[in-house]
């Protein structure tokens, strides 16, 4: 059987019921000014605050890879992400299987072409304290994270996020900050897997159709609703 990271998201859809695991959004994003005086001893919590501060819609392209847990990749894949502030996203994989992920700021709605089948699950309780929580939401989602340790590679600020609570799905999760651009995403889950992700063609801010962010299930696609649950 195939397997889905769609671990961006902590909503990793497996969707023949098991519970969720990854989602987006890990988004990324550049933020708006420029920031000021930055150098690789600023406060990572600093350039993470402004970044939530100046993003309110955005749209990118995004290249995904999965390695186990003995550091072997076993799976790429990639596609295009779209957020809107607060709680909307609409993260499409096309590469190597096609899968639609969609938060319309109520609900998440999670689509498997090849199953014909649409899970539906509760906004903040398919969210929790997953990177798309985070990157989604106000400036009160830090609260659920605690920066480990902030370190300079080449041109990259790295900021390491540990959630408060212990008991969820992720271990570790990492930004990437070139400048005062998001370009990095990776997640260490509670297997040991860790998830990288690449941002490209990265636009800041665009005009974006409240619709972009609904999702209707296709005829014939089999809905399962969690959302109750």
């Amino acid at each position: 059987r195939r397997m889905k990271s769609d671990s961006v998201f902590g909503c990793q859809p497996n969707l023949t019921g098991a519970r969720s695991v990854t989602i987006l959004l890990l988004l990324t994003v550049i933020s708006i000014t420029p920031l000021t005086g930055w150098t690789e001893t600023a406060s990572g919590l600093d350039v993470l605050r402004h970044f939530l501060e100046s993003v309110q819609t955005m749209s990118a392209a995004f290249e995904q890879e999965l390695f186990d847990a003995s550091h072997e990749r076993i799976e790429v894949a990639a596609g295009t992400v779209k957020l809107m502030r607060p709680g909307r996203f609409h993260w499409t994989y096309r590469d190597p299987y096609e899968r639609t992920i969609v938060a319309d700021g109520e609900r998440i709605w999670m689509y498997d072409p090849d199953l014909e089948q649409v899970i539906v699950r509760d906004l903040e309780a398919g969210l929790g304290n997953t990177p798309a929580a985070l990157l989604t939401g106000d400036l009160a989602v830090l609260d659920n994270f605690t920066v480990a340790e902030t370190t300079q590679t080449d041109d990259i600020l790295w900021l390491q996020l540990v959630p408060v609570e212990r008991d969820g799905d992720f271990e570790r999760i990492s930004l990437g900050f070139s400048g005062n651009r998001l370009v990095r995403l990776e997640l260490k889950d509670r297997l040991g897997q860790t998830t990288r992700v690449k941002f490209t063609d990265i636009q800041l801010n665009p005009t974006l159709d409240s619709d972009e962010f609904r999702f209707t299930p296709p005829d014939g696609a089999d809905v399962i609703d969690e959302s109750a649950i």
